[in-house]
């Protein structure tokens, strides 16, 4: 041998043994995944046009600030808008007539923005005479030989309803305009009785619109009160020029915000706007 000869061993190759786990993970990899529903989750806030209603007592402004409302249309379910120039339809006579004008603003081609429904409790006479003519009766507490059935069946009139404005407010605002009265409250848990604000619907039906808009609005005129004397049992209420807008529930009044919007404020769709876009922004 050579003295440049080196001899060289190399040391043997480790045995190694195949592993079945990744193979078994490799196989699955390369299998075409299935879609998940968990794909669906989201996390982020999904803005969209508002679905809301605006109730409050009458001359208080709720037609004009619907009329404020970006690019707006009404459907004049009772006469209140002869004096403001707005795009409106012609008063509905039937609640047949009603669903023609709402099919017109839901699938035909149009620029307006904002659609106001002017007011939902003549919208609910609609339906109370929808519901007299499909059992013949004059009365809807005669429906169906009474005992609340005709409420129940012009509550399924309102989720009919509910249902056609909650898909059309995923392409533009829904804003139902709705008078106020006073309901008094029997609350087991305090000692007396009291009175709320709340919109001028049947109860069966309003709890309906409570569960899908996601705004209640009140509006008032400012008022104060004022007594005579000390010992005077009852005051004289003092109404001033300003109007204001609650969106949060308190004493006497019923309200719903999905907006963390600040209450009262200023009442006009400009203010309105302006808390909604902050919601967003944060």
């Amino acid at each position: 041998m050579n003295d440049e000869q080196v001899l060289t061993i190399e040391p043997p190759k480790p045995i190694t043994q195949a592993n079945p786990f990744a193979e078994r993970a490799s196989l699955e990899e390369a299998k075409p995944k299935k879609a998940s529903l968990l794909d669906l989750v989201t996390t982020r806030k999904r803005r969209r046009p508002v679905l809301a209603m605006l109730y409050g007592p009458p001359g208080v402004g709720k037609s004009t600030f619907g009329a404020s409302a970006p690019n707006p249309i009404f459907i004049p379910c009772e006469r209140g808008l002869d004096q403001i120039t707005v795009p409106k339809f012609p008063t509905p006579k039937t609640l047949a007539e009603f669903g023609t004008y709402l099919n017109a603003v839901d699938t035909e081609e149009h620029d307006y923005q904002t659609l106001i429904v002017d007011t939902a409790d003549a919208l609910e006479l609609l339906i109370f005479d929808a519901v007299c003519n499909e059992g013949n009766v004059k009365s809807i507490e005669d429906f169906g030989g009474g005992y609340g059935k005709g409420f129940t069946r012009a509550r399924e009139y309102w989720a009919r309803l509910l249902t056609r404005l909650t898909a059309l407010s995923e392409r533009m605002n829904v804003l139902l305009v709705a008078h106020s009265h006073l309901r008094t409250v029997n609350d087991p848990m305090l000692a007396t009785a009291y009175d709320i604000h709340e919109p001028k619907i049947q109860a069966k039906s309003i709890e309906l619109i409570r569960q899908s808009v996601d705004l209640i609005m009140f509006a008032r005129i400012q008022t104060s009160v004022v007594k005579d004397g000390p010992k005077a049992r009852k005051g004289r209420g003092l109404i001033g020029d300003d109007r204001e807008m609650y969106t949060q529930p308190t004493s006497g009044i019923e309200c719903k915000n999905r907006f963390n919007l600040e209450s009262p404020m200023e009442f006009n769709w400009a203010t309105l706007q302006a808390g909604i876009d902050n919601f967003y922004n944060k």
